[in-house]
């Protein structure tokens, strides 16, 4: 089941940003959203439009962000997507980040 049958994108976007704001308060500010609303998280990140465009800007030398925090780690990741998520984005000096812990 996908989150747009549970619950509503505003909402579901709503808490997100809260939670993000509350993890990097003194650290940093937000500079772009990634959100795909409707995608299993079953499908690989390069599947999911959203994330795609997010991994594409990690890939991008004048990006705006250099560290991508992640609202639910268990909606976000199925199997060992975290792992080739994490690679990519150490490939692209960025960091990522849990509301649990962050890893460079």
């Amino acid at each position: 089941m996908s989150t747009v049958e549970f619950q509503d994108w505003e909402t579901s976007l709503g808490w997100q940003r809260e939670a993000t704001e509350e993890t990097i308060r003194g650290h940093g500010v937000i500079v772009a959203e990634f959100f795909d609303e409707g995608c299993s998280r079953r499908l690989p990140w390069r599947q999911r439009p959203a994330a795609a465009q997010l991994m594409a800007a990690t890939e991008q030398t004048n990006r705006s962000f250099d560290a991508v925090v992640i609202g639910e780690y268990e909606r976000a990741f199925y199997g060992d997507q975290f792992n080739a998520v994490l690679t990519a984005l150490r490939r692209g000096e960025s960091s990522c980040g849990s509301r649990k812990r962050a890893v460079r």
